[in-house]
């Protein structure tokens, strides 16, 4: 069965500390945890004569100069008595003997504070675009006066936070009308912040340099480190030479003098950090960007934030034609394509750049510092050796001070050499329970015992071992391939050294082309491509048939299609009248001819009657020629023959007796 759960002291010391308080800052920690120095690296020590005082003959104390690297630390002791000088920092059995106090100087932090000229908010457009297609180039739907270099009504917009603007292209493909039409093209280019993301875009000018130091006083008392004085001073490295006073009892003075320009510097330009809801800023990243008074669609910030807080695009009622492209693919069916000439939008290419810290091994943060987001501040993570002197006043003597440093220590290490995409040669180590000063070479090839062709040094600046990760760099003599590298602590025999066979990769460079992508999509337009008077009328005139006749081809196709209609125009002429019409007296009259039997046959009847009255036309006029020759020749005579009927139908019967 497990034991109970049992809350520690301390632990209940610090959740008491924690929930009245809130989060604590550092310096509410420091009644909690025990006090240990910094490890005290080995520095060789240079001392000077110190100017002589105007007012007296006497030139007393003693002035010291020596180098410090950054986040090393120097240590020393002012004994009252000189038989102790020789005595170690750790040496436990003499150290109820040790009078004075563990003095310590720490170079923390070197920085370069840039001032912010320019400012302004920006964000990645995510970009739509509606176009309709109209075939009549007469039609008031889509005009170049609505439509060219103008934004869209405010009735348009989905949102505020939204912008539109609106594009005309003339003179389209006429795909789906009229060989004889001009289409046109009228667009809506609408635009909104992508994923609501913005980023606050600021140009860096030259920086002022500042090297924080702490000092920091212990002593040892019943086996543990007290302290006993602790100062932060922050100098100005651009100028003259500083003093400051380091100690409660104002006995010893920091002078720093400059040194220059620090090995690394931002170069004065564009930077842009994104940002939180709340305005907080992330790391700065460098990227190609839009100066504030720059108008580059290649470029970041061209979308950005005015005054009022709605987003737009900078200029765009009238660089919206430069950068926006359409193209017809079917009018009538009002499908086009569309393309933006621009970078950094979606949907399409967006690519951001990683922050400045993951990038450029020697930073270790690059950050917008105040709210009024005035000044960056860009803090390193290595630099060049201060130049630093240390002065003590007149009544410390030469002999009562000594220099003390701890010994470097090393188990193991692990590490990868690596060429990044930006052409860095670097060396990724990890040491485990290192501490101090660390010592490395670079092997020629894969063997231990080759030469040597490339030296570094490593600085573990916590007083017990630890594991710790850094970044080295490397000369382009390291070339490709695998390498032997050696490490040692400061204090170990060269004999003792650890050897590994470090493999090496290397990345290809970043190609970032940017390709842009036609956009097909479909358009909606009840009102266009209507049939209308108009566009009748065009069709029926004839001035039009031969408005387009340029060359003799173009004449016999006009011929040709005119000889076509009026074939058309024939067969639907015999149609009509020869099968419509009769079809139709015979649905109105059922009794009529037309409905005895089929067309054919009712044609036939005809020409039978048509036959017969033809016949007897001739009878008639054959029987009247005969009379007129009997009373002509002789007086009538009696006959038995008698006829009867009128003229017309006259005939003779049969023969009767009298």
């Amino acid at each position: 069965m497990e034991p109970p759960f049992e809350w520690s002291p301390q632990f209940i010391l610090l959740l008491l500390a924690v929930t009245t308080y809130g989060f604590p800052l550092e310096e509410k920690f420091d009644g909690l945890f025990r006090a240990e120095p910094p490890h005290c690296s080995k520095t060789p020590i240079v001392r000077a004569q110190t100017s002589q005082n105007a007012m007296s003959s006497i030139a007393r104390g003693m002035q010291m100069q020596f180098s410090i690297g950054l986040h090393t630390a120097v240590c020393f002791r002012l004994y009252e008595d000189t038989q102790l000088a020789s005595q170690e920092i750790n040496d436990d059995e003499n150290a109820g003997n040790q009078t004075s106090l563990l003095h310590t100087i720490r170079l923390e932090k070197l920085e370069h504070h840039h001032p912010i000229t320019q400012r302004y908010t920006f964000g990645i457009p995510e970009v739509h675009a509606s176009c309709i297609c109209e075939c009549d180039a007469t039609s008031s739907t889509c005009t170049a006066e609505s439509h060219q270099f103008t934004a869209c009504p405010e009735s348009d917009k989905s949102d505020e936070t939204s912008s539109c603007y609106r594009t005309f292209f003339p003179n389209q493909t006429p795909i789906g009308c009229s060989e004889d039409d001009i289409p046109k093209l009228c667009c809506d280019v609408r635009f909104k912040p992508y994923k609501n993301m913005t980023f606050l875009a600021v140009k860096l000018e030259q920086p002022t340099t500042y090297a924080t130091f702490v000092y920091a006083a212990y002593d040892f008392v019943n086996g543990y480190w007290v302290e006993k004085d602790k100062t932060k001073i922050r100098s100005q490295l651009d100028g003259g030479t500083q003093d400051r006073h380091l100690d409660q009892k104002r006995r010893i003075s920091l002078a720093v003098t400059a040194g220059g320009r620090a090995s690394h510097q931002l170069e004065t330009g564009m930077y842009f950090s994104r940002t939180s809801n709340g305005g907080e800023t992330e790391e700065l990243r460098m990227q190609p960007l839009n100066e504030i008074t720059d108008n580059n669609f290649d470029r970041l910030g061209w979308y950005r934030m005015d005054d009022s807080g709605h987003f737009h695009v900078n200029n765009g009622v009238v660089k919206m034609d430069d950068i926006h492209k359409a193209k017809v693919k079917n009018c009538k069916e009002q499908t086009y394509k569309s393309i933006l000439s621009a970078n950094h939008y979606m949907p399409g290419h967006f690519n951001l750049t990683r922050p400045l810290e993951v990038i450029k091994p020697w930073i270790q943060s690059a950050r917008i510092f105040d709210s009024s987001l005035r000044q960056a501040v860009v803090t390193h993570a290595e630099g060049t050796n201060l130049q630093i002197s240390i002065h003590l006043d007149d009544e410390v003597e030469s002999q009562n001070l000594v220099f003390f440093h701890n010994a470097s220590r090393i188990r193991d290490f692990s590490g990868s050499i690596i060429v990044d995409s930006k052409s860095n040669r670097l060396f990724n180590l990890t040491v485990y329970e290192a501490s101090g000063k660390i010592d490395g070479s670079v092997k020629m090839s894969t063997g231990f015992g080759s030469d040597t062709i490339h030296t570094f040094t490593a600085y573990v600046s916590d007083l017990h071992a630890s594991n710790r990760s850094m970044i080295i760099p490397l000369p382009a003599i390291v070339g490709q391939g695998a390498r032997a590298i050696c490490l040692r602590a400061d204090s170990m025999a060269d004999i003792d050294k650890i050897c590994h066979v470090i493999e090496y990769f290397e990345s290809p460079l970043e190609i970032d082309l940017v390709e842009g992508k036609w956009h097909e999509m479909i358009g909606t337009c009840p009102t266009c491509n209507q049939i209308n008077f108009n566009g009748m009328m065009k069709f029926l005139n004839p001035a039009h048939w031969i408005k387009g006749i340029s060359s003799i081809g173009d004449g016999v196709m006009i011929a040709t299609d005119i000889v076509v209609y009026l074939g058309v125009l024939c067969i639907l002429y015999l149609l009509i009248t020869k099968i419509i019409v009769p079809l139709v007296r015979c649905w109105v009259c059922p009794m009529s001819i037309f409905c005895n039997g089929s067309s054919s046959s009712s044609k036939n009847k005809n020409d039978k009657r048509r036959k017969e009255r033809e016949e007897r036309r001739r009878k008639d006029k054959f029987v009247s020629e005969s009379e007129d020759g009997a009373r002509s020749s002789s007086e009538p005579h009696d006959t038995l023959a008698r006829y009867h009927g009128n003229h017309s139908e006259r005939h003779y019967s049969s023969s009767q007796y009298i």
